[in-house]
């Protein structure tokens, strides 16, 4: 049977079920993925919009921001629950605007973040946190050191996006598309987040096509499972616009240049990235004055932050 087929045929359910791989589950990374599903946090800034964050790991311990990637949400912030714990680590994920519940900002541009997450430890009683960036949410781990260097200390990516100028090929035209096109992106993305909803079985197996082989195992356990149900998740209020507009940001200008940010900056990269090539980490590395990078062969674009991600929050909590 084709994907369609499978979709219409799985297509049921109400628009703020529990979505699949995470319905019964009552133990271990899935059933964090839950419970950050079922209880949203949100915090209201000041021009009156609700940002929607989660946040796992310590409670009491030494706060840590992760930005989520494309198409995902706050759920994403399970996977590191248990190292967060391990390592007395609180973790703290906002949701960009338009994503999961927080409300939209359609004319946005990726340096109003920062603010947008300065309000959010305001009003959590946090001074200062280092950020962690992970693939789409990169350029705005970076935006945050340029910003607010004295609000965000410590700044990481992980097989992080870097700007137009370091894609390779296929990925420039997707990233012109989305502004050119923005349309076709979002009728894409519609199909994805469509597929992972009603077929995430299906969308596992896709995704396992177009990865590293070190992936492989890792989107058929636990974390796969939770980074697939956390798309419909990540655009069950407001759609995939805002994900169309992370995109156009990405292949823009960003609105400061790299070699301006002033405080330490780690690049975690794996050579088998087949999404966001090891050259966009490699350009970072390169031009941003503080950065150390940290490049593995063999890994890519899961086994990276899976395999380390110990070391990344002992990075940013130094």
């Amino acid at each position: 049977m084709g994907s369609a087929g499978i979709i219409s045929r799985r297509f049921r359910g109400e628009k703020n079920a529990i979505p699949q791989f995470l319905d019964g589950e009552t133990t271990g990374m899935l059933s964090v993925g839950r419970r950050l599903f079922e209880n949203p946090s949100t915090v209201e800034l000041a021009d009156g919009r609700k940002l929607g964050y989660a946040e796992t790991g310590a409670s009491d311990g030494n706060p840590v921001l992760a930005f989520h990637g494309i198409p995902n949400g706050r759920l994403g912030a399970a996977v590191f629950d248990h190292v967060g714990r391990e390592l007395g680590v609180r973790i703290i994920a906002p949701e960009r605007p338009g994503v999961g519940v927080s409300d939209p900002d359609p004319t946005r541009v990726l340096m109003d973040w920062p603010a947008d997450v300065a309000e959010c430890l305001d009003a959590l009683g946090i001074d200062a946190a280092p950020a962690l960036g992970i693939s789409g949410g990169g350029p705005y781990a970076l935006a945050c050191g340029a910003a607010a260097p004295e609000r965000f200390p410590r700044i990481a990516t992980c097989c992080g996006l870097g700007p137009i100028e370091s894609a390779t090929r296929p990925l420039r035209l997707l990233l012109r598309g989305a502004n050119s096109l923005p349309w076709a992106i979002q009728a894409f993305l519609g199909v994805e987040v469509r597929a992972a909803k009603y077929a995430p079985g299906w969308t596992i197996d896709r995704r396992v096509k177009g990865s590293a082989p070190r992936d492989e195992a890792i989107w058929r356990g636990d974390v796969g499972k939770l980074l697939v149900a956390s798309m419909p998740a990540a655009c069950q209020e407001h759609g995939t616009k805002s994900f169309v507009r992370d995109i156009q940001l990405s292949g823009r200008d960003w609105g400061f240049p790299l070699d301006s940010i002033d405080v330490p900056v780690g690049i975690w990269h794996g050579q088998a990235d087949r999404i966001n090539p090891v050259e966009m980490g490699a350009y970072l590395r390169d031009v941003i004055p503080n950065a150390e990078s940290y490049i593995y062969p063999e890994l890519g674009h899961l086994s990276i932050f899976v395999e380390h991600d110990a070391e990344l929050f002992e990075w940013l909590t130094r």
